[in-house]
């Protein structure tokens, strides 16, 4: 394979990577830091959904992890494969765990059940905000990859 095709799917892997470690961080935290009484249904489905979302980006780290494909169509595939699950991941974030509607209902739920809950969410609210960066990085880093691949390509006869 090329050698700025290599350059730039150890970039995606890379931000893959730091993708994953920012969605680790934040279902750690909708996990583990739940208040200890964690009878509260959005918070279990926010939970839920952020382990969907790094479920996604452990398959996506394990096709980037992996060896480098021999050909373009492999590395087509392969890449293929990396943005559809980072589409997924994207899609489970932007709709389910950072639009209005379901923010505002969790934060209403967390304040009017007061406690330690209103604190555990403005911890979750800070995770997610952290997985934005990386999330932009990984979509940018999938461009960058295709790009490449498709400028290294032989013209067809």
């Amino acid at each position: 394979m090329d050698v700025t095709l290599q350059e730039s799917r150890e970039a995606l892997r890379l931000a893959v990577r730091n993708l994953w470690l920012a969605v680790a961080e934040l279902v750690l935290n909708a996990n583990d830091d739940q208040p200890v009484q964690s009878d509260l249904a959005s918070a279990e489905h926010v939970a839920e959904l952020a382990v969907e979302v790094q479920a996604r980006l452990a398959q996506a780290v394990a096709g980037v992890d992996g060896a480098s494909p021999v050909d373009a169509r492999q590395a087509s595939l392969e890449l293929c494969e990396v943005e559809r699950l980072l589409r997924e991941a994207g899609l489970i974030y932007w709709r389910d765990l950072r639009a209005h509607g379901p923010v505002s209902q969790l934060r209403s739920s967390t304040q009017r059940r007061g406690g330690a809950w209103p604190s555990w969410w403005t911890g979750v609210e800070q995770s997610l905000q952290r997985c934005e960066e990386p999330l932009v990085a990984a979509g940018q880093a999938v461009g960058a990859a295709w790009r490449e691949l498709v400028t290294s390509m032989p013209p067809r006869p």
